[in-house]
């Protein structure tokens, strides 16, 4: 696991988004080609696009429960079930430690903007904010993980 935290961080700190860096984080774990996974959660930085809905971070670790927990088929009822309820839980512990599962409401300032942008920086808010939202993503969903083997 401290391996998983640590290539998160690392690929965070390289520039990858939030989500980018969860996804990844695990791409050899569940098996994901790492430049597929890493294409497939850009979009999902910055609260989806920048518009900070839910964290990037939250985004990329249900990205990845869903690799291990979701269903195959739409038939497959059960699994998704499942998985929708360790997502959940996922979340409302990441809610109840973070205060919020929002990226504009963690951050405290507008990314659609080149202001807020340089504002997130000069505060440090990547290292401050999400990076310590990125190691408890990627701690939980290795919990979940674990717990399925």
């Amino acid at each position: 696991m401290n391996t998983i935290a640590t290539t998160a961080h690392a690929l965070h700190g390289s520039g990858s988004n939030c989500a980018q860096s969860v996804v990844c984080a695990f791409a050899d774990q569940v098996g994901f080609d790492c430049a597929l996974a890493h294409r497939l959660s850009t979009c999902m930085g910055a609260g989806l696009g920048r518009k900070q809905l839910v964290c990037g971070a939250i985004t990329g670790g249900a990205m990845v429960l869903g690799a291990v927990f979701g269903n195959s088929s739409g038939e497959d009822v059960e699994a998704k079930e499942r998985a929708y309820a360790i997502v959940n839980e996922f979340i409302s512990q990441l809610e109840a430690e973070f205060g919020s599962s929002d990226c504009a409401t963690l951050l405290g300032v507008d990314l659609q903007t080149p202001t807020g942008r340089q504002e997130m920086k000069s505060r440090g808010l990547d290292e401050s904010v999400c990076d310590a939202i990125i190691k408890r993503s990627v701690e939980l969903v290795a919990e979940y993980i674990a717990k399925k083997a």
